[in-house]
């Protein structure tokens, strides 16, 4: 029957486009800094599921609406003494979706804002790593990753002593102020349970 051949080209061509769209939509350039950075390669065993996150508006790091940069010393400046560091890894893949870049850069931005004297004296650092490098595929065993990750590492000596993923970031990627301060609660406890 003709009628059916019709019916299944019309449905097999609005699928297709309509693949095309979302695939456009997710690989469109963004106007962020590490727009660059994508590549459509294959994605690992930690790929992140399909779903999108609406980008939250940019808003100046300086100046999070929830709460105010607090004046007293962090307790992450103590670690010092220990002659420890805590490492905040941002564990990505090759592939960079918008939202895996935008918990990378809210991610950044929350630790810069609210711990810079600790990043200055070296009792943090922020490091995005690679998963798929090969050098880099033991954190996917070491640290149990099953997605896209922020984990905090506390180094003591030169070992690590503990370590905490922080699962929220992707409930909370579309509330920028939200998301800053789970990170900022997260790193100041999980230095308080060392």
């Amino acid at each position: 029957m003709d009628f059916k051949k019709l019916i299944k080209s019309l449905l097999f061509i609005f699928v297709v486009v309509s693949l095309g769209v979302l695939v456009y939509k997710e690989f469109s350039p963004k106007n962020e800094s590490n727009a660059s950075d994508v590549t459509a390669t294959k994605v690992d065993t930690v790929a992140v599921s399909g779903e999108s996150v609406p980008a939250p508006e940019n808003r100046s790091v300086k100046e999070p609406s929830t709460k105010q940069k607090e004046k007293a010393l962090s307790p992450l400046s103590e670690v010092k003494a220990h002659n420890s560091r805590v490492i905040a890894y941002y564990f990505h893949g090759t592939f960079r979706c918008s939202t895996c870049q935008t918990i990378e850069k809210y991610s950044k931005e929350a630790i810069e804002y609210y711990f810079a004297n600790e990043l200055k004296n070296g009792t943090l650092e922020f490091r995005p790593m690679n998963i798929e490098e090969p050098e880099n595929k033991h954190f996917i065993q070491d640290y149990q990753l099953v997605t896209r990750s922020l984990v905090l590492s506390l180094v003591s000596e030169g070992k690590e002593t503990k370590w905490k993923n922080l699962p929220d970031v992707w409930q909370l990627v579309s509330d920028r102020d939200k998301f800053f301060q789970y990170v900022k609660d997260e790193v100041e406890k999980f230095h308080k349970e060392t």
